[in-house]
């Protein structure tokens, strides 16, 4: 696995569609941050570090076309196949690709923060502590990307199924949102607040201050849920696979 995870991140840091993403993170996230094309009103308001932790979501978006892209590229190469002909197991691969795209998150990341700071967000326990949170959120909506990508190998349906999570993700968001402020009440709250958490676009809302604070279930159990998701699209990702055709 960890031949396949250098032999990927060296593929990935190479890539120009990230390339292209770490440059917009970049860029993007200054010019957000230090408002510099003028926006009034809400966003305006919303100070430095609410106004880069606003960007944070175009990594979600990003992620949504990059992990699918990416790894159906390398069914359509013959790259797995070579990798599974060459000694590895399919759990080895999907490991050493998930591994390799959470490390190209963490890169990114790191020029949205770097970008951040620069634009006038001010380095805070409360702010770090908003984008650890962030990130791990986005470890569980990639590992969950990887999941689809690794199993589906047609081009289309793997582009249909990762573009349905993203609004599926979104609809628990809005659905969520009503419920939580309005309907659930004692332990239907606490399950409502779980699987609002469970999703990368509403811990985003939480800590961009959009979301009732109901929702927020606090920093560390954000991150434990986040982890969970990880761990569940590992295991299932990896369940049988080593049994599978490829074509």
């Amino acid at each position: 696995m960890k031949n396949i995870y250098k032999a990927s991140m060296n593929r990935i840091l190479k890539n120009w569609i990230f390339i292209g993403g770490c440059i917009i993170a970049l860029v993007a996230t200054f010019v957000f941050t230090a408002n510099f094309i003028g926006m009034t009103g809400r966003f305006e308001t919303m100070g430095h570090e609410r106004r880069m932790i606003f960007m944070s979501i175009a990594m979600m978006g990003f992620y949504t076309i990059f992990v699918p892209l990416y790894t159906n590229a390398e069914y359509r190469d013959g790259t797995i196949r070579n990798k599974l002909i060459a000694g590895f197991s399919q759990k080895d691969v999907y490991l050493g690709t998930l591994f390799s795209h959470i490390t190209a998150l963490g890169i990114m990341t790191l020029c949205y923060l770097i970008a951040g700071i620069a634009g006038g967000a001010q380095i805070s326990a409360d702010m770090l502590a908003k984008n650890i949170v962030l990130f791990f959120a986005l470890c569980g909506y990639v590992s969950v990307m990887e999941f689809v990508a690794m199993r589906v190998q047609k081009t289309v349906a793997v582009a249909i199924g990762a573009f349905l999570i993203l609004n599926v993700a979104y609809y628990i968001v809005m659905i969520g949102n009503f419920f939580i402020a309005f309907i659930l009440k004692g332990t239907a709250l606490i399950i409502g607040r779980i699987i609002y958490n469970t999703d990368v676009f509403g811990q985003w809302m939480i800590h961009v201050g959009l979301a009732d604070q109901e929702s927020n279930p606090g920093n560390f159990t954000q991150i434990i849920i986040s982890l969970v998701i990880v761990l569940l699209s590992v295991l299932l990702g990896t369940l049988g696979i080593n049994k599978r055709d490829l074509n």
